[in-house]
């Protein structure tokens, strides 16, 4: 992961009838989020996509069409060109022409491993309308990296073509299902979080390690007695990222409060089971890493 860039990416996947979805998700962010977003569309490989200047009429943020080498900058909007391939490695964005011998026709997918290789707790996945399952598996991998994941609902302004987040959604990859309107919220607190997210793994030597070894003990406590599971051997980062993680999701502050909803909540005791199972080295990881260094090549 790129050191230099200290605020998270999002990828944000869209098909037909992304348009409605990417208006009410861009009207409600502010112009200083603390985030950069990528767009990553089913575009028309035969037409010239006008989408930056669509997406420009909804926001107050800089938006540009990707380029190759481009780097990612905070409180900005970068959009995929149409008939491209797009990753990112090292904080810079990637672009080369599709492999028709290779049939991708994941480009959302595509784009989102490369994020969660290149930003892991640092990315986050947003899956708008579409038509297929696009997104799911890299929403898939983000999480595994210990990134954020998001999912269009049906509820308020929902998706015209429900496919795509709908199989995100099912396939459990998603942490929430919102409305297009509601996500800029949640990913501004992800942002704000990532600061206590370190401040967790790297606690100051003032205390303060001590508290978090207590609550790593009590935390283990809680998950051996639901799961007969010993995690007192997981490293305190690891761990505290994936506690974190959990933290965020369910919108609690204190770690207090999220051991006291572990002890309330059986159903987040399975949760944080699931997250501090997830590691780098399981079989849909290892196989997204051997696509990447297949695929995510970028253009001479």
């Amino acid at each position: 992961m790129s050191e230099s860039l200290q605020f998270p990416i999002v990828g944000v996947g869209a098909s037909a009838g992304g348009i409605p979805a990417l208006k009410a998700f861009f009207e409600k962010m502010p112009a200083n989020p603390g985030m950069a977003f990528v767009i990553v569309t089913h575009l028309s490989p035969d037409r010239e996509s006008f989408l930056h200047e669509v997406v420009a009429r909804y926001t107050l943020l800089p938006v540009a069409v990707t380029e190759q080498g481009m780097v990612v900058r905070e409180n900005h909007v970068y959009v995929m060109p149409s008939n491209t391939i797009l990753t990112i490695k090292g904080g810079r964005l990637q672009i080369r022409k599709p492999d028709q011998a290779k049939r991708e026709r994941k480009p959302i997918d595509i784009f989102f491993a490369s994020l969660a290789l290149d930003r892991a707790e640092q990315s986050a996945a947003v899956i708008l309308s579409g038509g297929d399952g696009d997104g799911t598996l890299g929403a898939k991998a983000i999480r595994e990296a210990g990134g954020f994941a998001i999912a269009q609902a049906s509820d308020g302004s929902g998706p015209q073509n429900p496919e795509m987040p709908r199989t995100a959604i099912s396939s459990g990859v998603a942490d929430l299902a919102l409305p297009a309107e509601d996500m800029a919220n949640r990913l501004i607190s992800f942002a704000r979080g990532l600061k206590a997210s370190d401040e967790l793994a790297h606690p100051s030597p003032d205390g303060q390690e001590a508290k978090l070894e207590k609550a790593h003990q009590e935390i283990c406590a809680i998950m051996s007695r639901q799961s007969s599971h010993d995690f007192s051997g997981y490293k305190t980062k690891t761990f505290f990222r994936r506690v974190h993680r959990r933290m965020q999701v369910r919108q609690v502050r204190s770690l207090r409060a999220y051991i006291e909803l572990l002890e309330n909540e059986p159903g987040e005791v399975t949760s944080l089971f699931r997250d501090l199972l997830i590691n780098v080295t399981t079989p849909a990881q290892a196989a997204i890493r051997r696509h990447c260094s297949q695929t995510f090549r970028p253009s001479a």
